[in-house]
């Protein structure tokens, strides 16, 4: 897993490798600007015929700047530096690789808001813009002459790249505070930051590379960073591998307790993205109005009729049948298309306390919890809530907007405070463990937002759940799958037309690149 990191860690990170490690700032900026001049030859075919400007700011940001400048000019590209202050103004080590640049002869125009007119050509005749303005340290928005720089940077729609992050952009929430600069191309140095994966702010990203600057492992370490981004090889080492002498009893039996009238599409979607998962069996238990349908489709899934209400939902009768049902079974899905009936959510009140074996709760049974307040703290098995940011409202008595402001941190408080791991829906997923971590899940796309892809969710959980992984595990792993299967759709075909049992299809040969 990748450490995804604040501006404050990174800092600390920093003042750890030069304080503790000895390793000099003026090495780490040398080592950045170096990496970032090596990505800016791989990424640009024929450099040399092209003219670069390299937009420096006061800070170390745009040290960087200067030392990505002084390699270039020596591999005999044409750079120019459009530097946002006076040079007799910078300190420090900005200072000392600016006035290296100087000696050196790299063209360096002081640039103010007086004379920016007279500078703007040098922006409309290059071939490559190198943003070097702020970097990671903005916390307010870029306002004035720097908003001017911006939108003429943006308005030249040159190829660009920045370096750590766009300027302009807060690094740590995610969100577009201000004027910023559209990358087509931004070198993280030595870790990713927030804002590198977290939406609207990552799609002014461009594509991300990571570049190693030198900074200790253990600078790293020691900080003990929550929040990682997940990568194929994680899932890889969670998927369960099979031996050749085996049977279905060994892959766990999963029950799905969901559906209503008009809504039993969901349950079959579950149980069907349950077995495409790996558990080798799964039963439906549904209301007696669906259970008929399901008898024949999907063929592969038993079926438990469920006592109902005049309405179609499942009944508090249904209690002892349940109870019988969840003998042996090694994981309960419960709520897609359940309804949040007066009955249903007095059921799940008095059911769930009694299970023992561990719980995916989707949709509408999240729903339930938030009409029943003690029902949460109630619950002893191991537990996975699967909202979207207005079920999590109604599950935390946070708003919506409050959830979306702060999703890392909401996410990891919820699970931590309740002993949970949630998974939070939205671009990008998040999963919360209990003892803190937040994960960052790469895969998925908009095509995913249609009817009926959390219930498939919900399924390739407890699925993985019955198999014998972890709550966590499973819960990392079966979001991964879900968002590359989504992925794979969109690859082949596009993402309008993709639906739920689009992903069923796919997940078998999502599963196949995973452990190929």
């Amino acid at each position: 897993m990748q450490k995804v990191v604040t501006a404050s860690e990174m800092q600390a990170i920093d003042r750890s490798a030069i304080e503790e490690f000895g390793i000099p700032g003026l090495v780490l900026m040398e080592n950045a600007g170096l990496a970032a001049a090596s990505l800016i030859h791989e990424n640009v075919p024929d450099l040399l015929e092209k003219k670069v400007v390299i937009v420096c700011g006061k800070g170390n940001n745009g040290g960087d700047g200067f030392v990505i400048a002084r390699h270039l000019f020596i591999d005999g590209v044409k750079v120019e530096i459009l530097l946002l202050t006076r040079r007799k103004q910078l300190k420090s080590d900005a200072r000392v690789n600016a006035d290296i640049a100087c000696k050196m002869g790299v063209p360096i125009h002081e640039v103010t808001e007086k004379n920016f007119q007279a500078q703007n050509h040098l922006l409309r005749h290059c071939d490559i813009i190198v943003d070097a303005l702020f970097g990671t340290g903005l916390s307010k928005p870029a306002g004035g002459f720097y908003e001017k720089v911006i939108k003429k940077v943006n308005a030249s729609q040159k190829y660009v790249i920045a370096v750590d992050i766009p300027s302009g952009v807060d690094s740590d929430s995610g969100h577009l505070i201000g004027p910023h600069i559209k990358a087509n191309v931004t070198a993280a140095l030595a870790l990713l930051k927030r804002s590198h994966l977290l939406f609207p702010a990552a799609e002014s990203m461009g594509e991300i590379q990571i570049l190693d600057i030198s900074i200790p492992h253990e600078a790293v370490e020691k900080q003990d960073i929550p929040v990682a981004w997940l990568e194929l090889e994680d899932i890889q080492s969670l998927l369960p591998k099979r031996p050749t002498n085996t049977h279905k009893g060994e892959y766990g039996h999963t029950l799905v307790i969901a559906g209503s009238k008009g809504k039993g599409g969901a349950a079959g979607l579950t149980g069907l993205a349950a077995l495409r998962a790996g558990a080798g069996l799964v039963t439906l238990a549904v209301p007696e109005s669906c259970h008929q349908a399901f008898e024949f489709n999907p063929l592969e899934t038993m079926t438990v009729a469920l006592p109902e209400t005049k309405s179609g939902c499942i009944s508090t009768k249904a209690i002892d049948t349940i109870i019988k049902s969840l003998k042996g079974k090694t994981a309960l899905a419960v709520g897609p298309g359940l309804s949040t009936d007066k009955e249903t959510v007095q059921l799940l009140e008095a059911l769930l306390p009694q299970v023992e074996c561990p719980l995916v709760i989707d949709a509408d049974g999240i729903n339930a919890f938030g009409k029943s307040g003690k029902l949460l703290g109630q619950i002893h098995a191991d537990m996975v809530l699967t909202p979207h940011p207005k079920e999590m409202s109604r599950l935390s008595g946070w708003s919506v907007q409050d959830i979306l402001d702060q999703r890392i941190e909401r996410a990891g408080e919820f699970a931590q405070e309740n002993n949970v791991t949630l998974l939070l829906k939205g671009a990008r997923t998040l999963v919360a463990f209990a003892e803190g971590t937040v994960l960052i899940n790469p895969t998925g796309n908009p095509g995913m937002a249609t009817a009926g892809t959390g219930d498939v969710l919900t399924g390739l959980i407890a699925g993985l759940i019955s198999q014998g992984l972890s709550v966590p595990s499973a819960t990392a792993a079966g979001a991964f799958i879900h968002g590359m299967a989504g992925d794979l759709y969109a690859e082949a075909n596009h993402e309008i037309p993709l639906i739920a049992s689009d992903l069923l299809d796919k997940v078998p040969e999502t599963i196949k690149r995973i452990l190929t």
